[in-house]
């Protein structure tokens, strides 16, 4: 025996004589099961293996065990009967089989075990938030898995395994899932080619109008697509002067045409624009014609014809925009680049 006085120290410990007196008197049946019940589980875990290496129990992996125990703990503390239940369901017959198979062929490490663990986790936040949102597994919907996934996906993508167990055994609809990879081409967007989709974006009526207005906010802002679909209607401001979209605090100021692109407007629909600026003929302005010249001179700025950099004479980053908009105001700057 290696180390006998850490061994006899250990012997002395009130919780190893308690256990051992119980499973001498029968109190504590000598089984897997048995010992699974006791606590503490570290204790219970070492004594187990000094068990299965006297062959006293049946051998059994050891991380396989530590999960079941964690489990046990985790059902318990979820409060909705109807989680605890369909979760066990999941863990039973889905994560359990699986970890037996993959047991019978060699010892598990902790990072299978952990993988299962964060499977357990992020599905019993997703039924949470579906509950909060009033919906059932039953009655999931896409844009109840949209909403899941657009925040934090790293994170919550071990749930996918859940929401798969569960559109498999018709527990939810068949729903999508967002790919497992997903390629992005990592060349950075040349400004040519970002302006001549921005242009695309902002004429070509053919395009949905809110795919036109996503584009758009990708483009000027470079937004990643996860932020610009949770936006609403609520995020787009009108104040009747000047439109901005709440990015974050404060709001960013869409600049024309893009506002007037992204909020509603022509008589029945909401704000008439142009009826509103048409009477706002002063020495401080009215509506731009920019829209006019546009396809004039779109293509000889893209060509290299013509230089439009000379009339920005203050540079400001995304964060600055609202003190470049101040400073146009006020005539203290003519034109105000943004620079990502």
């Amino acid at each position: 025996m290696d180390r006998p006085k850490s061994r006899l120290i250990w012997l002395r410990n009130p919780n190893v004589v308690r256990l051992l007196r119980g499973l001498a008197t029968g109190s504590i049946p000598l089984t897997h099961d048995g010992l699974h019940q006791e606590t503490p589980w570290r204790t219970v875990v070492h004594l187990r293996d000094l068990l299965m290496d006297g062959g006293v129990l049946p051998r059994v992996d050891r991380q396989l065990l530590l999960y079941q125990r964690w489990l046990a703990e985790r059902l318990a503390i979820i409060e909705d009967p109807e989680h605890r239940r369909l979760l066990q369901h999941f863990a039973t017959w889905h994560q359990m089989r699986r970890l037996r198979s993959k047991a019978e062929k060699g010892p598990l490490g902790r990072s299978q075990t952990n993988q299962t663990k964060q499977e357990i986790t992020q599905a019993g936040a997703f039924l949470a938030q579906l509950a909060g949102r009033g919906r059932t597994i039953e009655r999931c919907q896409q844009a109840d898995l949209d909403a899941w996934h657009t925040e934090k996906l790293a994170t919550r993508r071990p749930a996918q395994t859940f929401l798969r167990w569960c559109m498999r055994t018709g527990r939810m609809p068949r729903l999508a899932l967002p790919p497992q990879v997903v390629n992005q081409d990592q060349t950075p967007l040349h400004q040519h080619h970002r302006l001549a989709v921005l242009r695309r974006v902002l004429n070509d009526d053919s395009l949905p109008l809110r795919a036109r207005i996503a584009a758009a906010l990708v483009l000027l802002y470079a937004q990643p697509v996860t932020r610009i679909v949770r936006l609403t209607t609520n995020d787009v401001i009108d104040d009747g002067t000047t439109v901005t979209v709440r990015l974050g605090d404060p709001p960013s100021p869409l600049p024309e045409p893009v506002g007037y692109v992204g909020v509603p407007h022509g008589g029945s629909a909401g704000v008439d624009i142009r009826q509103m600026f048409n009477r706002n003929v002063a020495v401080r302005g009215g509506v731009a014609p920019a829209r006019h010249y546009i396809p004039a001179l779109l293509a000889d700025v893209l060509g290299g014809v013509i230089d439009p950099s000379p009339v920005f004479d203050r540079t400001v980053e995304l964060a600055g925009v609202p003190e470049g908009y101040k400073a146009m105001d006020a005539r203290e700057a003519l034109k105000v680049k943004i620079t990502f």
